[in-house]
């Protein structure tokens, strides 16, 4: 049996991940900001999307493939998965307030 926790889900743009936690990638590209949400990501009108994964170039591949794109949302917590929107920032804020 597989439990609920371990089961990955298709990314749906929430922006939970990078709202929570900026990547590795993100915090170097902004030295001195807080480890919270990442400058890079950007809301499109639909969903959520992190700029550095889509700049044209050799390095947005490479960050794909390092934060493992595509293979499935590790968030198993993620209250936000069920309703894509753009978030208000008392929103955001109340993440880190738990």
């Amino acid at each position: 049996m597989i439990r609920e926790e371990s089961t990955r889900h298709d990314c749906v743009g929430c922006g939970y991940c990078c709202i929570r936690h900026a990547c590795t990638y993100g915090l170097y590209r902004h030295p001195g900001k807080p480890d919270r949400r990442c400058p890079e990501l950007q809301w499109n009108g639909t969903r959520y999307i992190c700029r550095l994964m889509v700049e044209p170039g050799g390095m947005s591949y490479f960050i794909r493939d390092q934060l493992q794109a595509g293979l499935g949302c590790r968030s198993y917590c993620n209250p936000w998965r069920a309703e894509v929107r753009e978030r208000t920032a008392e929103e955001e804020k109340a993440l880190f307030d738990r």
